[in-house]
């Protein structure tokens, strides 16, 4: 593997600036990329796919760890300049130049026979659009290590209740298991962003998932029921209910979830037995 420049040197060589439309901040400080990859727990033998790889602060402590790493990155330079620096390990890295929200992660977990690993220290314009994406090919995928802007890691690790639960923290809850693991000041970056970062780590159990609700459908409630978080169950689902609103009371009764609650009060678990009985009634959700 061929020696990685650091930002400054990528820069100043090449005459260019990180590029603020794909919100480039790139880690100056090579332990805590270091530290990012140890908490992957890394073994030879996983699939890791690196999200944002940039200049390859974490692919220069990926790449020895294991046979088999795709990095997916967007700006055509540094995936240029990525190609160039593997050229000595190409036989077990593979660059893609490509939106990481058009990656085909089932697909290549399938292909290859096992779940993926995936890391990375994710642009702060796309981590939501990107975790929802990952959702959606969940079963494939062991665990992941990012880093996020603050109050993104901090929603996608909260709890029923607090201030931070939301969407994604449903979406999360039902299938793996999220933990904060550091913070990340903006001195480390170039350019310095104007917010901390955190480091977190989500385990997903291989388990077979429910048929019923989809995917899409649980989404879909956790979003209507969200929309107005201040409002009750009730008030948020009034459009679910048609002519009959005692029907979808008397369903949820085995679950325990009142309709005068809000949603910020029900567990992932409750959202999901929701979502169940929802779809099983044939309701119509409002099209997001």
């Amino acid at each position: 593997m061929d020696i990685f420049l650091n930002p400054r040197e990528y820069f100043h060589l090449h005459g260019l600036k990180p590029r603020k439309r794909f919100g480039q901040h790139f880690l100056i400080q090579p332990s805590t990329a270091a530290r990012i990859v140890a908490h992957a727990e890394l073994q030879q033998s996983d699939l890791v796919v690196e999200i944002g790889p940039g200049l390859g602060s974490l692919t220069q402590f990926i790449a020895p760890r294991v046979d088999r790493l795709h990095l997916v990155e967007l700006d055509w330079d540094l995936a240029s300049y990525l190609t160039k620096a593997t050229r000595s390990i190409s036989d077990r890295v593979l660059v893609h130049q490509l939106d990481v929200l058009q990656f085909d992660f089932q697909g290549l977990a399938q292909s290859e026979g096992k779940r993926l690993v995936v890391l990375g220290n994710l642009p702060y314009n796309i981590s939501s659009p990107l975790i929802f994406h990952l959702l959606e090919a969940v079963q494939s995928i062991k665990r992941a290590v990012f880093m996020v802007q603050r109050e993104v890691g901090e929603r996608l690790a909260a709890g029923a209740g607090s201030k931070s639960y939301g969407v994604l923290s449903v979406l999360l809850g039902v299938c793996a298991q999220v933990n904060k693991l550091f913070l990340v000041g903006p001195e480390q970056f170039m350019p310095k962003p104007k917010v901390d970062s955190l480091v977190i780590r989500m385990d997903f159990p291989e388990r077979k998932m429910a048929v019923n609700p989809s995917f899409r459908f649980f989404r879909s409630v956790v979003n209507l029921a969200f929309q107005h978080r201040r409002k009750t169950l009730r008030n948020s689902l009034r459009s679910l209910m048609g002519n009959n609103p005692l029907a979808l009371e008397h369903a949820l009764a085995p679950i325990s979830v009142d309709l005068a609650q809000r949603p910020e009060t029900l567990s992932p678990q409750q959202f999901f037995q929701l979502a169940g009985i929802l779809e099983d009634l044939q309701v119509s959700l409002p099209k997001m």
